[in-house]
């Protein structure tokens, strides 16, 4: 993790460069970041690494042109031949469409804690000895546990030629836990700006291990009442990200934003919005271009508002920019990276007992959200716990079950929301995540 000053050090050389490579604009983020992951398996911790990385990426603007280019690399002749590349790039580029320039407001950053010194200064032993009490608890339940548990620290600077400067430092700890039994497996994850418990996750994923134990029930395919766990929830919503959410995606008119903006297209009592502002979330205060973050509503009440869009597209599409830039140039131009689904009144087991005849998910796996982006129109499996659930109550372990499901209409269906809502990791994304309630969805396609 770099300092302000160093950051700025390095930032500032590379908009000299660009300058001297003739743009008429340019913009910058370096980014620093040390982090640990441990890795185990079989109840044994079998991997530790830790890593120390920083990169500078700039972006230039050349005749309305923009080209972008990286490096790792920062001595005065790398920065000079990544501006050159930068410079290159922009030559071979097409003018960006109806764009006014770079960010050039000043406005006062959110106030918003994003480091804990405790989750920073945690070393690999501290994490292993954790891991062994999680690996202890296990075997009173007969069970063995896989995943990963990484902790980080980072920094990240943002500059451009305008006079926009920003820094922050900020933490995170993630925790992804499988347990393994005779009769099934279970799954436990959570993500935070301070160390995870690991051993609670543990048992989390212990309870879905062994619930049923040896109850096992099969079910004809077809519609059938769901309650997603968080972490199914973040998977399709990771898949709208790409599909439906990004300016790209409304650009080439694959989104069903397309056309629908102020329109009812989705159930009143669903919400989504990027809020990097919630301190129950994972906070952060501004955007890689240098936009204070805020919270964004991009579906309100079932009625869309607008896609996650970047300057460049914003200028493009008639939007205004949503502060969700992450990558300079990124053919995304804009992503969702602090995704906030709102919460109901109820409880998850509120929500089992009102259901006649459904199925429990804890998470998705093997996800294709492209079979028709238009509906999101998704395919998948469910994974590391899935229960029958009869008359209100958990009956029965079920077989990893293969869906296929409009989310356009599951989203259209919801039929209850918890109060409480979790906190999901995306592995493309260290400042944010997904946090979500625990849903319940009518008619759930199966089979």
């Amino acid at each position: 993790m770099r300092s302000f000053d160093h950051s700025f050090e390095i930032l500032h050389a590379a908009l000299d460069a660009a300058r001297a490579a003739g743009a008429a604009e340019a913009d910058a983020v370096f980014e620093s970041t040390d982090q640990n992951i441990s890795r185990f398996a079989n109840s044994n911790l079998h991997q530790n690494m830790s890593e120390i990385s920083a990169e500078l990426t700039l972006r230039v603007i050349v005749d309305d042109a923009m080209g972008v280019a990286s490096t790792t690399v920062f001595d005065s002749d790398e920065i000079a031949r990544t501006a050159a590349l930068a410079r290159e790039a922009a030559r071979h580029s097409d003018p960006l469409q109806n764009f006014s320039g770079l960010y050039r407001g000043h406005e006062t950053l959110p106030d918003v804690h994003t480091f804990d010194e405790a989750t920073a200064a945690i070393a690999p032993a501290d994490k292993a000895r954790a891991l062994r009490a999680m690996f202890d608890r296990g075997r009173a339940s007969s069970v063995e546990f896989a995943g990963a548990y990484g902790t980080g620290a980072s920094s990240i600077a943002v500059a451009n030629t305008h006079g926009v400067r920003r820094y922050c430092t900020l933490t995170s700890s993630d925790a992804t836990v499988i347990a393994i039994g005779a009769n099934g497996s279970g799954y436990a994850t959570g993500v935070d700006r301070r160390n995870l418990d690991i051993v609670a996750l543990g048992d989390e994923a212990t309870f879905k291990a062994t619930l049923c134990a040896g109850i096992n029930e099969e079910i004809e395919p077809g519609p059938y009442d769901v309650i997603l766990e968080p972490p199914a929830t973040a998977e399709v919503a990771d898949w709208m990200n790409l599909i439906t959410l990004s300016g790209s995606a409304y650009d080439d008119g694959s989104s069903f934003f397309v056309d629908n903006v102020g329109k009812q297209v989705l159930g009143t009592n669903f919400t989504l919005a990027d809020d990097a502002l919630d301190p129950a979330f994972l906070p952060f205060p501004f955007d890689m271009e240098g936009l204070p973050k805020r919270r964004v509503a991009l579906i309100e009440r079932g009625v869309i508002r607008t896609p996650a869009i970047d300057k460049s597209y914003a200028d493009r599409l008639g939007f205004a920019p949503t502060a969700t830039c992450w990558t300079l140039g990124g053919t995304e131009h804009g992503s969702a990276f602090h995704l906030a689904i709102d919460g109901g009144d109820t409880t998850r087991e509120e929500l089992i007992r009102s259901t006649k005849r459904g199925i429990w998910v804890t998470r998705f796996n093997y996800v294709n959200g492209l079979l028709e982006p238009k509906t999101a129109l998704m395919t998948g499996t469910t994974r590391d716990g899935t229960f029958l659930i009869r008359d209100g109550e958990v009956v029965a372990r079920l077989p990893n079950l293969r869906w296929t499901q409009s989310i356009v209409e599951a989203f259209s269906r919801i039929e209850g929301l918890t109060r409480e809502r979790r906190r999901v990791a995306t592995w493309y994304n260290h400042v944010g995540g997904t946090i979500a309630p625990v849903m319940k969805i009518g008619g759930w396609n199966f089979g």
